[in-house]
């Protein structure tokens, strides 16, 4: 992990990805919240970058008034969380695209349940903008990351 332009650079093998500061403040604001009682989450968007050669990811969506937050699971519909991606997709003149999902564990090392990596693999086989689609876990101390392609789930690293 290293610290480039204002971004958190994390990288696995060939998967690069760099998180903005704004991001990685929105998810410790979230831990400093201590609201881990039931899950949260929401999507994540971002775009393609050549200078790092991967993927950046530059802003999330949160809770939905429909989403439903259990204590061990978070359910997101889709319709709030379009309507925000849709206004990020026109305002960044089309740069910035769906690139995967976030939530909470109740937990200070996040790992995925078999639920969450199955519900992952479904999410990446959609046909998507990316090959490779980004989950992080927000834990009560750490975040991690994992991405998803070829129906494979490799983790990338955590903050």
């Amino acid at each position: 992990m290293q610290k480039q332009n204002n971004n958190i650079v994390l990288r696995k093998n060939q998967l690069q990805v760099a998180i903005g500061v704004d991001v990685i403040q929105s998810f410790k604001e979230i831990q400093r919240s201590g609201s881990f009682h039931v899950e949260q989450g929401g999507i994540l968007a971002g775009y393609y970058d050549k200078w790092i050669d991967g993927i950046i990811i530059s802003d999330i969506t949160y809770p939905q008034d429909e989403d439903v937050c259990g204590q061990f699971r978070f359910s997101r519909k889709s319709s709030g969380h379009q309507k925000i991606m849709d206004k990020l997709w026109e305002t960044s003149e089309h740069t910035k695209s769906y690139i995967g999902e976030w939530h909470t564990h109740n937990q200070k090392n996040p790992e995925p349940s078999w639920i969450d990596v199955s519900n992952w693999k479904k999410i990446a086989k959609r046909k998507q903008n990316f090959d490779e689609l980004f989950f992080v876990i927000v834990g009560t101390h750490n975040i991690g990351i994992w991405c998803v392609n070829y129906n494979r789930s490799v983790k990338i690293g955590t903050v």
